[in-house]
């Protein structure tokens, strides 16, 4: 083949290689993005439209996580002890009811006080501390409790014998952590996050609540 023959063949691959590397950039840029656009539009509506369901679903799944956590901590000392899976079953129910009630109050709390100056984050926690917390340790309490079969009579002697102990732990364990929430989250990831540090704090919640008596 002349000298010829070789730049004809060489200018004709790469008139064939231009418009198949062209497809093939095509290709690549539209499934990365359909994928990427996937995943997007997954996050937006589960952070958005669809807020309250995580929020709801994820409180009764963590709830439930913690759970599981406390009770292998308690069979430590008891290896024959089976795993109960009606308490963390109560667990699960207890955190869908809790859900929806953390939903509204943190998106009401950013809209009464949307300052996340110092200022605004040290009432933000304070109004955590003083209104979510009392409730949620309450119905933590009576749900779990009545879900258990107890009556409401057991349910308030249980609250009032272990209410105090429980919210000066919650006041010791929870303020750092939301200083972290509302200074660097946004409202649609409060709850997440409170749900995610729940896995710690419902661990020794349940362990109060199931195997731990106060002194």
């Amino acid at each position: 083949i002349g000298s010829d023959g070789i730049r004809m063949f060489v200018s004709s691959c790469i008139r064939l290689a231009n418009p198949l590397r062209t497809s093939l950039q095509a290709i690549s840029y539209f499934s990365m993005n359909s994928r990427s656009g996937r995943k997007t539009k997954f996050w937006s509506k589960a952070f958005g439209k669809y807020l309250l369901v995580t929020n709801t679903v994820g409180s009764g799944l963590l709830l439930a996580i913690g759970d599981a956590v406390a009770q292998q901590y308690e069979r430590l000392g008891e290896s024959k002890r089976a795993f109960d899976f009606n308490r963390s079953g109560c667990m699960v129910l207890t955190g869908l009811a809790i859900g929806p009630v953390q939903h509204g109050f943190y998106l009401l709390l950013d809209r009464v006080v949307p300052d996340n100056n110092r200022w605004g984050i040290l009432r933000k926690i304070l109004a955590d501390q003083l209104v979510m917390s009392p409730i949620y340790i309450l119905m933590f309490f009576h749900i779990s409790s009545l879900l258990e079969g107890k009556s409401i009579a057991e349910c308030n002697a249980e609250l009032y014998e272990k209410f105090l102990f429980t919210w000066t732990m919650d006041c010791c364990f929870w303020p750092g952590l939301q200083y972290l929430n509302f200074r660097y989250f946004k409202a649609l990831y409060r709850v997440v996050f409170v749900n995610l540090a729940n896995c710690l704090y419902v661990v020794i919640l349940s362990h109060i609540k199931h195997g731990f008596s106060i002194p």
